[in-house]
């Protein structure tokens, strides 16, 4: 690959793909009753229940991965490997190390060998592009196919369950909706929960503007959709993952050589020499 190729990722882009990251980031009560499908026998609470149990036990991760950007009609395809020390580090590094980038918990550092550029921050700097806070466990819950924030019984939205989700034989989803109140900005998670594994199938955010159907794709709907489960041990992952923006760019992940409780190696030194990209 030219060295071009790596270009792909320019600040800009580099800013794209943190707000990807991190976007990662109405209630109706239910009284105990049985939702509809072909799981008749299971409540709301022994749904939320399951999500919580059903969550990893492993204590690192390592993949190859397939990254495919699109946006105006144009594709762009690019590798990565991607290593988690689950609850404290998520790396990203791009072929023969020309872009990497490491998350904590309290920062982000980037750096562009080609560009010979650098950023450094704490995570008020992805509050900034966002407009909203974030947190380091709202990434991993992202990546590994769980809701970015925490649900509740009382988030089951009955209606959608019975009205937009259901055939007469099969059962797509628990559909679960909640808004998510950030500063003065207020937004609409739905979350759609596969009934036989009890991880997402998709989860979306939108903001409700002259009454747009949350299930629609509309202007305002940021969704990740998740495919194609793969377990190794008691651990699973979605070896797809779908980004969709209201812009119509998308960014498709593939997982590939997916490894987990391996030993890794995190390298994360920034060059001397670099320029550091001033952030408002």
């Amino acid at each position: 690959m030219e060295a071009q190729g790596y270009k792909t990722i320019n600040m800009r882009k580099s800013n794209y793909i943190i707000l990807i990251l991190v976007l990662l980031i109405h209630s109706c009560a239910l009284k105990k009753e049985y939702v509809i499908g072909d799981n008749k026998g299971v409540t709301s609470k022994k749904i939320v229940k399951t999500i919580n149990q059903n969550k990893n036990t492993f204590t690192t991760i390592q993949a190859r991965a397939r990254i495919d950007y699109s946006s105006k009609n144009k594709i762009k395809t690019n590798t990565a490997t991607i290593r988690i020390l689950a609850g404290e580090k998520i790396w990203i590094s791009a072929p023969i190390g020309a872009i990497r980038m490491l998350i904590t918990k309290d920062s982000i550092q980037y750096y562009n060998k080609l560009e010979r550029n650098y950023i450094k921050a704490d995570f008020s700097y992805i509050e900034n592009i966002l407009g909203i806070g974030v947190s380091y466990d709202m990434l991993e819950n992202l990546l590994f196919g769980f809701p970015v924030i925490e649900l509740s019984s009382k988030d089951f939205d009955k209606k959608l369950n019975k009205d937009d989700n259901q055939t007469d034989n099969l059962l797509r989803s628990y559909i679960f909706k909640k808004e998510i109140e950030f500063d003065s900005d207020q937004l609409t998670g739905i979350f759609y929960i596969n009934p036989y594994n009890f991880r997402l199938n998709s989860q979306k955010f939108y903001k409700e503007i002259n009454n747009a159907s949350p299930i629609s794709q509309s202007q305002q709907t940021f969704s990740i959709n998740y495919k194609n489960y793969n377990k190794i041990n008691t651990s699973a992952y979605a070896k797809n993952i779908l980004f969709l923006d209201w812009k119509n760019k998308t960014i498709n992940i593939e997982m590939r050589s997916v490894v987990i409780d391996k030993k890794l190696n995190i390298p994360f030194k920034i060059p001397k020499g670099y320029k550091k990209i001033k952030i408002d």
